[in-house]
């Protein structure tokens, strides 16, 4: 054992189960014994199994894409929300790339879609670091999917070619993990700054967090340069998405912004660099074996969060961003949702693909269940589960409903901007009526931040076992 791994003050092994302000949830279901456990517990059977095995499918071309098909006009790539902000100077940043995008299915019945995006910088038809999802033989675990995007404009997914069920568990084995965050306690390794190369500028251009943050002039005809900086300064951090619930059909990578009005319930890594933690926006780490919170400055960095989207501003301030209100859970908290960037652990990339988490997310008739298991700094293997009903207190988990008869309107408003260059009403944004079934996301979703790679295993999709 290193001298890092004695440092990380690992404790003895413990399990410990939360579980938020429901009934106890159900178990997760093993290989052993696939339709779960019973003892009044839900009871789950395998509906789809994937453990890359087979060689992925390797006809898909990449295609450029001309923003015609968008999944919103709100903030998708090519969203009014920028021009309203920014006017024509921004629509000339936007049409100085080329983005590519390339999608195959694969597994049983092709029950698995894999979906990347590249960027072509100086539009000559030329993708300069293409992102890539391969399968590798990994010594001692067999196959594996590797994940790579090795420039921040990349991006690469796994999703669910269909809807999910009403009720599901989705679950898988993350390997390894590398898209920032310290290693052997510096924030600078392998010639890379919080798991970004070091080489040239990289900047959220040319969606940036709105034109009165820090960070950058405000002004869109400024050159990539100038835009925030992703690798350090205010808004520098990195990142990779265990697992999200969002919103909308055949979800594929989009800049960040589109996906903070597009997700249910997610759990994902938040690797900020130390600048941006200095503005005291790093948060805090709940040691599970003390029920403590430790700030997040004193951490590796390397943070699992669990958290839930609730309701939108859907009135931003001139020039401000729109995106859900967000609910952690930890078991410092006893797993209730709390309005205060609070992650449940600190994950332990380096001593991975040995020891390894399984990531899983249930939805049930009344409410999602977010769980991870694996060795964790300082509280030790733990098994991180907490359930969130999908309305406490009036305040829901938002676009819950998969199906109409589960909402009543309650919550519906206008989601009103007041742009700088131009103002814009979008009605009905949780109108009675409304169905939205759910998607997983698993990977790099964003195309103007997160850079690295990742390896994952065994994604399985559990349906409720049918009663005899």
């Amino acid at each position: 054992m290193s001298r890092r791994t004695r440092s990380l003050n690992v404790v003895a092994v413990a399990t410990l189960f939360v579980t938020g302000v429901v009934t106890p949830a159900a178990a997760a279901p093993t290989d052993a014994d696939q339709a779960g456990r019973g003892g009044g517990r839900a009871e789950w059977q395998l509906l789809y199994a994937e453990d890359f095995s087979a060689p992925l499918p390797n006809e898909a071309q990449w295609a450029r894409d001309n923003y015609d098909d968008p999944f919103d006009t709100v903030m998708d790539d090519a969203g009014l929300w920028y021009e309203n902000d920014y006017g024509q100077a921004w629509v000339d940043q936007l049409n100085s790339f080329n983005t590519y995008r390339k999608e195959y299915r694969l597994g049983t019945n092709g029950w698995l879609t894999a979906s990347q995006s590249a960027r072509d910088w100086n539009a000559d038809g030329v993708i300069e670091a293409e992102p890539s999802i391969t399968t590798e033989n990994m010594r001692g675990e067999g196959k594996v999917a590797h994940i790579d995007v090795p420039d921040h404009t990349g991006g690469a997914i796994f999703r669910p070619t269909n809807q999910l069920p009403q009720e599901y568990r989705i679950e898988y084995k993350l390997k390894t993990l590398d898209f920032g965050g310290k290693r052997a306690g510096q924030i600078s390794y392998d010639g890379r700054e919080n798991g970004y190369s070091t080489e040239g500028c990289k900047t959220q251009h040319p969606w940036a967090e709105g034109p009165f943050t820090p960070g950058w002039s405000g002004d869109a005809s400024a050159p990539y340069c100038e835009w925030q900086d992703v690798r350090s300064g205010p808004y520098g951090y990195n990142g990779f998405h265990f697992m999200t619930i969002v919103d909308f059909a055949n979800p594929a990578p989009r800049n960040n912004h589109f996906w903070h009005y597009r997700r249910k319930v997610l759990m994902d890594s938040f690797a900020q660099h130390p600048d941006r933690v200095g503005t005291g926006s790093g948060g805090r780490i709940c040691d599970a074996s003390t029920g403590q919170y430790y700030d997040y400055r004193d951490s590796n960095f390397n943070t699992v969060n669990m958290w839930i989207s609730g309701m939108p501003n859907y009135t931003p301030g001139r020039g401000g961003l729109t995106g859900n209100s967000q609910w952690f859970m930890t078991s410092c908290s006893g797993g209730v949702a709390e309005q205060q960037l609070s992650t449940a652990g600190e994950m332990l990339p380096e001593l991975m693909p040995q020891n390894d988490y399984t990531v899983a997310i249930e939805r049930s008739k009344t409410a999602y269940t977010l769980e991870i298991s694996g060795l964790f700094a300082r509280s030790g293997q733990q098994t991180f589960r907490f359930t969130r009903p999908f309305v406490v207190d009036d305040k829901p988990i938002w676009h819950y409903n998969v199906t109409p008869d589960e909402y009543d309107g309650r919550f519906n408003g206008d989601l009103e901007q007041n742009g700088v260059v131009g103002q814009r009403t979008w009605p009905d944004q949780w109108v009675k009526g409304s169905a939205y079934p759910d998607y997983f996301v698993i990977g790099d979703l964003y195309t103007n931040v997160y850079e690295g790679s990742a390896s994952l295993d065994d994604i399985k999709l559990y349906v409720p076992k049918k009663k005899r």
